[in-house]
């Protein structure tokens, strides 16, 4: 990783990277709470010790004195260009070899599995706790029995062998 970003763990990074995706919204500390599933403790200390290397300031806002919204420092800024510039040659790695075609079947996948994945949280964050059908639930659960099965039958094979 260049130098630039040495100052970025996996946490900070995931930050940076959030509060450069929405730069043209206002992000306070109970944003990253709520987008980060963390507490306020725990939202604070990270902040402060992000703040402490430079990396963001935290800014009055006139509407509200209590808040203070977060903003990133030109330091967070380079590391921004560095994680990305990173992940561009990542990507370029891991499809070396595909044909265009390929590349968009593949692309068009992971969306799909993304806007899946945004939807099963969605309807989670709604209530419905199943996010998963019960159907697949039960195929899980019936395939997992049947293996379980299997294994029994085949260390009963080998013990009486």
């Amino acid at each position: 990783m260049p130098e630039s970003a040495a100052d970025a763990t996996g946490g900070n990074a995931r930050i940076i990277m959030f509060l450069a995706r929405n730069r043209g919204t206002d992000i306070y500390q109970h944003t990253i709470e709520q987008k980060f599933c963390i507490t306020r403790s725990t939202a604070s200390r990270v902040l402060g010790l992000m703040e402490k290397k430079g990396l963001i300031i935290r800014e009055p806002v006139a509407h509200d004195a209590r808040l203070k919204k977060i903003v990133l420092t030109a330091k967070a800024d380079a590391i921004v260009a560095d994680l990305k510039a990173n992940g561009e040659r990542m990507e370029r790695q891991l499809v070396a070899g595909f044909s265009e075609e390929e590349e968009r079947a593949l692309y068009d996948y992971v969306r799909r599995m993304r806007d899946n994945i945004a939807a099963a949280q969605q309807r989670f964050e709604q209530g419905e706790h199943g996010a998963v059908s019960e159907d697949h639930d039960d195929d899980i659960t019936n395939h997992h029995n049947q293996n379980n099965m299997n294994n029994i039958k085949k260390n009963t094979r080998e013990e009486n062998a």
